[in-house]
């Protein structure tokens, strides 16, 4: 569904992306784990267009995604939720919601994505009315997946999806992450908590300064001992 080769993206002098390979396959959830400033967030963001590379390619469904505005990525059926969340405060989480449907003319089909994310989401019903940035960071990491579920997107890109979360929402997170995954989207995942993601995930690639340096099943990368050592505090499981 998704390949990458030989990407190369610099921030001004900084090369943060080393000429980067993966796939994804349709169905998959693959996780792409490392360290702080490794280059997983500018991955995903040369993916969806937000920083266009310098050489390599990217191919959607057989389509490339070079030069492409970051909408017509949207439209292509590529959703991306980014770190930080990035809701707008001063909109209520149905506008939030209305907001990824931006481009979606299928009016009949909406109302059911909405009660979709409402199944995934039972507490953004209860707050539909409210105001975005009065949310709880859980639950607004709930309506930034959310917002993006409603472009009814074939890949969804996951941008740290468990940042700042108390460990109990970490893993109702990770079951929607299933969840969503089981009714059909692919997924991309980038995550912090490499125990979390390699438990969910497919598949997995380790990135260290902008280079994939290992990849492989993801229940082969958490028994790793280099792996254990490095990104999961020496412990199994």
């Amino acid at each position: 569904m998704l390949r990458v080769d030989d990407l190369h993206v610099f921030y001004g002098p900084i090369h943060a992306l080393k000429g980067v390979s993966l796939a994804v396959e349709e169905g998959e959830i693959v996780t792409l784990i490392g360290a702080n400033g490794a280059g997983k967030t500018t991955l995903l963001r040369a993916i969806s267009g937000l920083t266009p590379p310098r050489r390599g390619t990217i191919h959607f469904q057989g389509r490339s995604l070079l030069r492409r505005l970051p909408e017509d990525i949207v439209r292509l059926g590529v959703s991306h939720v980014p770190e930080g969340r990035r809701i707008f405060a001063n909109l209520t989480v149905q506008e939030n919601l209305e907001l990824g449907a931006f481009l979606r003319n299928d009016r009949a089909e909406l109302a059911r994505d909405l009660q979709r994310v409402f199944d995934l989401f039972p507490r953004l019903r209860e707050r539909l009315h409210q105001l975005a940035g009065t949310l709880s960071g859980g639950e607004q990491q709930m309506l930034a997946i959310g917002r993006a579920l409603m472009a009814r997107p074939r890949l969804l890109l996951l941008d740290e999806p468990s940042l700042g979360l108390a460990p109990l929402l970490v893993r109702t997170i990770f079951d929607v992450i299933r969840e969503i995954n089981g009714q059909g989207t692919t997924i991309l995942l980038v995550e912090q908590n490499a125990h979390m993601a390699l438990s969910v995930a497919h598949r997995a690639y380790v990135l260290e300064t902008g280079r994939i340096v290992l990849e492989g099943p993801a229940e082969a990368l958490r028994q790793s001992e280099a792996i254990r050592a490095a990104y999961l505090g020496g412990q199994a499981g």
